[in-house]
C-alpha cells in the first residue's frame, strides 16, 4: 500500500518544511536580532525535547500520530494528489544535487522540479486539512500531545506563551506586516 511508503518520517518532514514557510517572516527578523533569536531557539529546543520525550514515553501517542499521517495521506490521494510522487521527486533532487558534475542549468531545473513538488505537497496538505475528519484527528492528537508534553515539561504552557510573545514583539518591530500572515 502506498500510504505505508511515505508515512513514517516523510510526512513529518514535509509538515516541518511547510511550517518553515509560515515562519519565514519571523526568520528574516531573527537574523537581525541576536537576543530574541537566541531566546526563541532555546525555547524551541526545550519544546522539541518535551515533545520527543512525550512521544517516547507514550507508544499510544506514537500510534495516534502514525494514524493521523496515514489519514492525511489518504485524504490527499482521495483529492487527486500523489504525495508519493512528490516525495520521490524531492528525495531524488536531494540525492542528485550532490553530483558535482551537474551543470548550472541542470541544477536550476532540479530546483524548479523540487519547488513544484513541494508546492503540490503544500496544496495537498491544505486540501486534506479542510477535511473535518482530519481536523478532528489533528486536534485530538494535538490535545493528547500537549497533555503528554505537560507531564514531561511542566512549563510547556509558559514556554509556548513566551515563544508567541517574542514572535509577536519581533513581528511588531517589522511594522506589524507579518502579524496578518501568522499560521492558523
Amino acid at each position: 500500500m502506498q500510504t505505508q511508503r511515505i508515512g513514517k518520517g516523510a510526512l513529518r518532514a514535509m509538515v516541518a518544511a511547510i511550517a518553515l514557510v509560515f515562519a519565514g517572516g519571523a526568520a528574516a527578523q531573527l537574523e537581525q536580532e541576536g537576543g530574541p533569536q537566541m531566546e526563541l531557539q532555546q525555547i524551541q529546543q526545550r519544546l522539541a525535547e518535551a515533545q520527543e520525550q512525550a512521544l517516547e514515553a507514550n507508544p499510544g501517542l506514537q500510534a495516534q500520530r502514525e494514524e493521523l499521517e496515514e489519514l492525511v495521506i489518504r485524504k490527499m490521494e482521495e483529492a487527486g494528489y500523489d504525495p508519493d510522487a512528490s516525495m520521490d521527486t524531492l528525495e531524488s533532487v536531494q540525492g542528485r544535487m550532490q553530483d558535482e558534475s551537474l551543470s548550472d542549468e541542470e541544477r536550476q531545473q532540479m530546483l524548479q522540479d523540487a519547488q513544484e513538488a513541494q508546492q503540490d505537497l503544500q496544496e495537498a496538505q491544505q486540501v486534506a486539512m479542510q477535511d473535518e475528519e482530519v481536523r478532528q484527528a489533528q486536534q485530538a492528537f494535538q490535545d493528547d500531545l500537549m497533555d503528554a508534553m505537560r507531564e514531561e515539561e511542566p512549563e510547556t504552557d509558559e514556554l509556548i506563551e513566551d515563544f508567541q510573545r517574542i514572535q509577536q514583539e519581533m513581528q511588531g518591530g517589522m511594522g506589524g506586516q507579518q502579524g496578518e500572515m501568522a499560521p492558523q
